[in-house]
């Protein structure tokens, strides 16, 4: 394992090697990358590749410039599992890898205007009209994505410093939808170079060469307008909860429940009753799903008698939730399925 001091690899000892991939649920949001990469004595720059498959780009582009941080974003635990090794063997130091979805780890772990590049190198192109919907390069998704980048300065100045989305497509259709989104944001310049070396060289590039399909490149290169603020969730000292009065129905039944609430839906699959543990017996766990138009989260809920006639109903911190608005509607949907019982009242809604 190597790491950098200017611009010179240094060999690192699997003692002293760095954690790759991140824990990004339980950081800091937006993320300390200083913290996470280290500090360094040169300036440095940040690049998010989105689906970065077997990871071999982005280790050669990490190897080809050293201080620049690379952080890749993934859903697939294969091509994790890949990328990881992969990075250990190049002894490539200045990549970080986080499985997280582009939605969620852009507004979450970077920060305004400090993004340098945002590389999607042949993105899904769901081409069927019903499927748009879940194409990366949304004008909705670009907006964030400007929100992040660095921004070019006054017309006077020149684009020097602007951040850009780099997207490599072989989808004719897809490079078109992409265009007319960035346009509609009203964020972008385009530009049209030549594929830097390596962008065609991808696992799915060198699939879709060799079948002729013909390759497109394009850059969104940030201009000087005003990018709409994307705030970061919050992450609350008290996790979501309710107080009730009364005993907990430990025999309440239980329907699956679909519940819509702020921007997203509320799933209850079931509800478990505890056999024991570290907080004794009669509690009850419900399984939820939360869907929103960026993130799915699978959750717990827990409720469980506090006190002689009080019952608390909260979200679990369990696999670190990230507590959107919709992720409170969990407790909402439980509160109301435990209140059905008539057996209890509410003292209190922390939700």
């Amino acid at each position: 394992m190597t790491t950098d001091v200017g611009h010179e690899p240094v060999a690192l000892s699997r003692v002293h090697r760095p954690r790759v991939l991140l824990p990004w649920r339980a950081s800091s949001f937006p993320a300390d990358w200083d913290e996470v990469f280290g500090r360094s004595p040169c300036p440095v720059g940040l690049t998010v590749e989105v689906g970065f498959g077997d990871g071999r780009f982005t280790v050669a582009r990490a190897l080809a410039e050293p201080t620049m941080r690379f952080v890749g974003l993934e859903v697939s635990s294969g091509s994790l599992q890949r990328a990881l090794k992969r990075i250990e063997r190049s002894g490539a130091s200045n990549v970080r890898l986080a499985k997280a979805g582009a939605h969620v780890a852009l507004q979450q772990l970077i920060a305004p205007a400090s993004l340098d590049a945002l590389v999607v190198n042949f993105p899904c192109p769901w081409p069927k009209e019903k499927h748009a919907k879940h194409r990366l390069l949304s004008r909705r998704f670009l907006a964030l994505a400007g929100s992040r980048l660095k921004a070019a300065g006054p017309a006077d100045a020149g684009l020097d410093g602007a951040g850009e989305v780099r997207l490599a497509t072989d989808h004719p259709e897809y490079l078109g939808y992409a265009l007319e989104e960035a346009a509609a944001t009203g964020l972008y310049d385009v530009l049209r170079p030549e594929a830097p070396e390596g962008v065609f060289e991808t696992k799915y590039a060198l699939k879709w060469r060799d079948q002729g399909k013909p390759l497109h490149y394009a850059v969104f290169r940030r201009n000087a307008v005003e990018a709409p603020e994307h705030p970061h969730l919050e992450r609350p000292d008290t996790m979501p909860h309710a107080l009730l009065r009364g005993q907990l129905p430990l025999e309440q039944p239980f329907t699956k429940v679909v519940l819509p609430y702020a921007d997203g839906h509320v799933i209850l699959h079931e509800a478990m009753r505890s056999l024991g543990g570290e907080d004794g017996r009669g509690r009850v766990l419900v399984r939820a799903t939360v869907e929103e138009d960026a993130m799915r989260q699978q959750l717990l809920v827990v409720a469980q008698q506090r006190g002689v006639d009080e019952v608390i109903v909260r979200l679990e911190t369990f696999g670190d939730p990230l507590v959107t608005p919709t992720a409170r509607g969990c407790v909402h949907a439980v509160t109301e399925w435990l209140l059905a019982s008539g057996e209890l009242s509410v003292k209190a809604r922390n939700y």
